[in-house]
């Protein structure tokens, strides 16, 4: 965007935008139904090119807000995956370490002159 756009950030906005271009869209295809000879398919893809050109320019703040939310929806996913991640991997130390104690806790009991045999063997 080549300038700031003000933009609210509200739960509607995914639903406003997607009205809104639907409406472009129908108004597009009806002018296109009354004013050419296309019909059927061909019509309908026209007005989705010439629609999507014209929504580019008209519905570029409710463009911009509905993209805030969406971030905004998919950032919290993120974090609570990174979270769970991190959740997991402390466990997943927490556990090594524990091992890793116990394995230590359980050589220190050998009988130290079993090590000497061992050493000199």
């Amino acid at each position: 965007m080549p300038y700031a756009v003000k933009v609210r950030t509200s739960g509607w906005a995914v639903i406003r935008f997607t009205a809104l271009r639907l409406l472009l869209f129908g108004f597009v295809w009806l002018l296109i139904q009354l004013t050419t000879p296309l019909r059927g398919l061909l019509a309908a893809v026209v007005a989705l090119l010439i629609s999507g050109v014209i929504s580019v320019v008209v519905l570029d703040r409710q463009r911009a807000a509905m993209g805030a939310v969406l971030a905004a929806f998919f950032g919290r996913i993120n974090a609570r995956i990174d979270e769970s991640t991190r959740a997991e991997d402390e466990a997943d130390d927490t556990q090594r370490l524990s091992q890793q104690l116990n394995q230590g806790l359980s050589e220190g009991n050998q009988d130290p002159q079993a090590e000497t045999v061992e050493k000199n063997e």
